[in-house]
C-alpha cells in the first residue's frame, strides 16, 4: 500500500491529460502529413513499378521486333545470295558457250587456212612437176637418147627435185 501513497493523483491525471493532448496534436498536425507523405510515396512507388513493367513489356516487344527483323534480313540475304549464285552460274554457262563457239570458229578458220595452204602447196608442186617434166622432155627432145639415157636424166631430175623439196622449209 505504500505504493498508493507515493502516487500523486493530480500528477497522474495531468500526465494522462498531457498524453491525450499530445496524442491529439500529433494526430492533428503530424500523423496526417506523415501519412499523406507515406501515401504519396506508396503511390509514386506503385506508379514507378507500373512504369518499370510497361518498360519491360516495351523492351520485350522491341526485342521480338528486332528478332523478327533479323530473321527477315537473314531470309532476304539468303534469297539475294541464291539469286546472285544463280546469275553467276548462268553467266558462267554463257561464258563457256561463248568460249566454245569462239574455239569452234578458230578451229574452222584454221581448217580453212590449212585447206588453202594445202591447195596452194599442191598447185606449187604441180607447177614444179610440170616445169620439170617440160625440162626433161625438152632435154630428151634436144638430145637423141637411148632408153637408158632417158632413165638417167629422169632420175637426175627426181634427185634434184628431192634436194629442192628438202631445202624448202616445212609449213606444217
Amino acid at each position: 500500500m505504500e505504493i498508493l501513497k507515493l502516487i500523486n493523483v493530480q500528477m497522474v491525471i495531468t500526465q494522462i491529460v498531457c498524453f491525450f493532448l499530445v496524442l491529439f496534436l500529433l494526430k492533428k498536425f503530424l500523423w496526417k502529413p506523415v501519412f499523406t507523405v507515406l501515401e504519396e510515396r506508396r503511390e509514386r512507388v506503385k506508379a514507378e513499378l507500373a512504369a518499370v513493367e510497361t518498360a519491360k513489356a516495351d523492351v520485350q516487344k522491341l526485342k521480338n521486333d528486332y528478332a523478327q527483323s533479323l530473321a527477315k534480313i537473314d531470309e532476304t540475304a539468303q534469297l539475294k545470295f541464291r539469286e546472285i549464285e544463280r546469275q553467276a552460274e548462268a553467266r558462267s554457262r554463257e561464258l563457256k558457250d561463248k568460249a566454245r563457239q569462239d574455239a569452234d570458229h578458230i578451229i574452222e578458220d584454221s581448217r580453212k587456212e590449212i585447206t588453202f595452204e594445202i591447195t596452194k602447196a599442191r598447185e606449187a608442186l604441180r607447177r614444179d612437176v610440170v616445169g620439170m617434166v617440160v625440162t626433161v622432155t625438152e632435154k630428151m627432145i634436144l638430145e637423141k637418147l637411148t632408153y637408158e639415157q632417158d632413165r638417167q636424166i629422169i632420175e637426175k631430175m627426181l634427185t634434184e627435185m628431192d634436194k629442192t623439196a628438202d631445202a624448202q622449209p616445212d609449213h606444217r
